[in-house]
């Protein structure tokens, strides 16, 4: 079973009969394989969703650039990086992503699931550009990095065709308030912008 077609699957129907009417045995006829098959890999719709989030953050990484780690681009810049490639990525499910989006904020178990993923995410993109996520410093750096990526979102899911200026632009704005505000708490140098 190719993942990467299933997950597209997923998307593709969202998009058409809304996360309320998608259902697993829907996306196995869609792909024209067993039901029984999904739920060896999914247990339930969320599970489906949560692998999903996986995938994205794992293809998310696989997509850098190793130029990225280069010493001489600051941190804020190796986050832009990874935000820019993490909505590159997404492309290809964004109806379905957008679709989902809409949910998210009428569905308490849906925003729960969302919560836990973007957080998970986001500190994987730190913890990936050499910021360290642990203890309470690290949990604002995570919380601050959720809100700076829900913004790109937001601005993203505007966006259309594959012209992301705008998402680019939010997202560099926020950083760099980011970066500010981690400067005045203690969280990062003041001369180096380097993760402490």
């Amino acid at each position: 079973m190719n993942k990467q077609q299933v997950f597209k699957g997923l998307m593709e129907l969202v998009s058409d009969v809304g996360w309320s009417g998608f259902t697993l045995a829907a996306l196995a006829r869609n792909q024209e394989i067993e039901e029984s098959e999904l739920e060896k890999l999914f247990s339930d719709k969320i599970g489906l969703l949560q692998a999903f989030s996986e995938f994205i953050d794992e293809q998310t990484l696989a997509n850098l650039d190793p130029d990225i780690f280069d010493p001489g681009i600051s941190m804020r810049e190796r986050l832009l990086e990874i935000m820019l490639v993490r909505f590159d990525v997404l492309a290809p499910y964004k109806d379905g992503v957008c679709e989902l989006l809409k949910v998210t904020g009428k569905d308490p178990q849906m925003f729960l699931v969302a919560a836990k993923a973007i957080r998970l995410s986001m500190r994987s993109s730190l913890e990936t550009v050499g910021v360290s996520t642990g203890g309470v410093k690290g949990n604002i750096k995570i919380k601050g990095l959720v809100a700076v990526f829900l913004f790109g979102m937001r601005t993203w899911s505007k966006e259309e065709g594959s012209d992301i200026t705008a998402t680019t632009r939010i997202l560099d704005d926020r950083l760099k308030r980011a970066e500010s505000l981690a400067k005045s708490l203690g969280l990062v140098s003041e001369n180096s912008g380097q993760d402490r």
